[in-house]
């Protein structure tokens, strides 16, 4: 199915949304749920997928590592979340290819989404960390 920013969310007020994309399994060791990057690692190095498969996801992982900047090497992330823009059009594509490999293996995958963030700590073109902030407008998971 292809995904667009507009198919998900209408075409008002799209600078101002968030989205998160995480899976319900619990990482072992944040005890937090587990998000699509870690999950796509792990399933590429589970030996449950076919060559074509695993060779997709690892493309879907490259593009991310080659086009997603990483904040600067001062930047602590503590308890802050990555949130992507949806202005990000390419990366919520990528996103997606990525959910949709994780769903056909047995993972649930929510998208959370918010339209104001109030403590965001780092902002490139693609995402933002913030801390969760009582500031925050009202998260919705779909």
């Amino acid at each position: 199915m292809d995904y667009t920013i507009e198919s998900l969310f209408g075409s008002i007020g799209l600078a101002a949304m968030y989205l998160r994309f995480v899976t319900t399994r619990i990482d072992e060791d944040s005890h937090k749920a587990r998000g699509v990057f870690v999950a796509g690692y792990s399933l590429m190095d589970s030996g449950d997928l076919s060559r074509d498969e695993r060779l997709r996801i690892r493309e879907i992982l490259v593009w991310f590592h080659k086009n997603l900047p990483t904040p600067p090497n001062k930047f602590s992330a503590g308890r802050a979340i990555f949130w992507f823009k949806s202005s990000a059009e390419e990366a919520i594509k990528q996103i997606w290819d990525l959910v949709f490999a994780l769903r056909q293996h047995g993972y649930y995958v929510e998208v959370h989404k918010c339209r104001r963030l109030g403590n965001i700590l780092y902002e490139d073109k693609f995402q933002v960390a913030a801390f969760p902030s009582k500031l925050d407008s009202r998260i919705t998971v779909q």
